[in-house]
């Protein structure tokens, strides 16, 4: 007869292997859907309603839910609207619903400081039993697990799963399905709005044809110059290749560049370049090919202000002498916009860090860098002492100030080849490519005497002991990547040593 120890042995080891197969199972399931996701057609952003419905069905049939939905915020941030909510046993898509932070603060500032809120019973869980009365009991929700949306460094949305009857435990594979679903959408919006640019930008290359006609008109029939030129829907410019002067441009191309237009007329156009070197590569590509297309180039108006063209032109003949005939698009506004996709792609808009996905890209490069060539890699995880007190004392707008205060003093206290990068929250991480433990501890300890010495007031960052500022100390920890070691198991390790610093007293770096 075996003992009660036996007994609990043999009871624990059988939990267990039950517990293996759900998290396999599970991660089956994960393997499943980021196959299911990495095909899908909402990654066009074609349509990004068809992306959310996709999104909102996947949620309910892998989480087991009855309801799934994906929620966006407004412009002010403190308002929620639901895009798409899928009920499975209705099979039914609806949305319009709004929550605001005025009515649920703890559950906005939750999403603003978690990477997933696992309300295993939502009626008593901190950050969703606010919607008890209004929300839970008429609809008979017991259990919900949000993930917030993050798009560029920023809090753009988040996927809600609500489990309806009694309280559900959420399992760390589940929380980890919720953050793929929340990461899909994030690419969806992205592509949506990387369609959007592009579009935008076909509408400038439309124009570029214009040129092509008014060329074929003028060997075709020999009207009058002035008159075709002014027709044009577009800035046009005839000069002569020989001296680069003006012969004669539209009303449209005279306002582009703020000359009146019977002043046009002898222009030097090198005058009109932000530099030399541009215009030298844009004439000399234009004599060797005899036409250019959409070509780039920073011009310059009368005034001095700087804008983005796209230039397209033809060589022509003018009275025996060669000219060239050049459409010039104002993309400027273009250009930011692609500028301002590109940062958020990579940026966290509120400190300029890496964003979490940029982040985690450019570590695992150098991961594979510092294997292949045996070179020591370490990884230090941050996050700011007592953040919580500072956002509940001054508010959140003060907490984005020193959230963007305390990353100015890490960057400035990094060297040029180490990667400093937000992760979610007050949490930042610091890559230091091609540093042991040893020079790791030293940079470590830098940054966080550069952030104690910082203060924010009014928004700005000043020297410490300035009367009536917020000062912020932060938690560091450090880890060397081991032989062979995961990137993941530094992670984990450097995440370790953080929570062993705050364990010791805050305000310190620990390996």
């Amino acid at each position: 007869m075996s003992s009660p120890e036996s007994q609990s042995s043999f009871a624990l080891a059988a939990r267990l292997g039950a517990d293996g197969e759900r998290v396999s199972e599970r991660l089956a399931l994960h393997r499943q859907l980021l196959s299911k996701l990495a095909h899908s057609q909402a990654l066009t952003g074609e349509d990004i309603e068809s992306g959310y419905a996709q999104v909102t069905e996947l949620m309910t049939t892998l989480l087991r839910v009855e309801r799934g939905s994906v929620w966006r915020f407004d412009d002010s941030g403190k308002a929620l609207e639901c895009v798409d909510l899928f009920e499975w046993a209705k099979r039914r898509h609806s949305s319009g619903a709004v929550i605001t932070a005025e009515a649920v603060p703890a559950y906005f500032q939750a999403l603003a400081q978690n990477r997933c809120i696992a309300a295993d019973d939502a009626a008593t869980h901190p950050a969703t039993r606010e919607f008890t009365e209004s929300y839970l009991l008429p609809l008979g929700i017991g259990a919900m697990l949000d993930a917030p949306i993050w798009v560029g460094g920023r809090m753009v949305g988040v996927v809600c799963h609500e489990h309806v009857g009694g309280p559900r435990r959420w399992h760390f594979e589940e929380e980890l399905l919720a953050g793929t679903m929340a990461d899909f959408v994030a690419r969806v919006i992205e592509a949506s709005d990387r369609l959007r640019a592009e579009r935008t930008l076909g509408q400038y290359r439309d124009h570029v044809d214009e040129l092509t006609r008014v060329e074929q008109a003028l060997r075709r029939s020999g009207e009058n110059l002035r008159m075709v030129l002014g027709a044009a829907p577009v800035a046009l410019v005839l000069t002569r290749l020989r001296d680069q002067h003006v012969v004669l441009a539209n009303e449209r191309c005279a306002a582009l560049f703020e000359v009146p237009l019977e002043e046009v007329v002898g222009q030097r156009t090198r005058d009109y370049y932000v530099t030399p070197e541009e215009r030298d590569q844009v004439i000399g590509a234009l004599v060797e090919q005899g036409q250019l297309d959409a070509a780039l180039v920073r011009l310059k108006k009368r005034s001095g202000k700087e804008f983005w063209a796209e230039m397209s032109a033809r060589i022509v003949e003018l009275d025996g002498q060669r000219c060239s005939l050049v459409g010039i698009f104002d993309v400027t506004a273009q250009k930011n916009l692609e500028e301002q996709l590109r940062a958020l792609a990579t940026c966290d808009s509120l400190t300029g860090a890496a964003n979490r996905r940029h982040f985690v890209e450019l570590a695992q490069r150098e991961h594979e860098r510092s294997l292949r060539a045996g070179a020591p890699l370490s990884l230090c995880l941050f996050d700011a002492d007592h953040f919580k007190g500072i956002n509940d004392q001054y508010g959140h707008v003060a907490g984005d100030h020193v959230l963007s205060a305390l990353a100015q003093a890490a960057r400035g206290a990094l060297r040029a080849s180490d990667v400093l990068g937000r992760l979610g929250g007050e949490e930042f991480a610091m890559l230091l490519p091609d540093t042991d433990l040893a020079g790791a501890l030293v940079v470590a300890e830098r940054v966080r005497v550069a952030v104690a010495a910082s203060e924010v007031q009014g928004g700005e960052v000043r020297s410490a002991g300035t009367s009536g500022a917020i000062r912020v100390t932060i938690s560091i920890g450090v880890a060397e990547r081991g032989p062979g070691e995961s990137l993941e198991a530094l992670l984990k390790r450097a995440d370790r040593s953080l929570y062993a610093a705050k364990d010791a007293g805050r305000n310190r770096v620990q390996a």
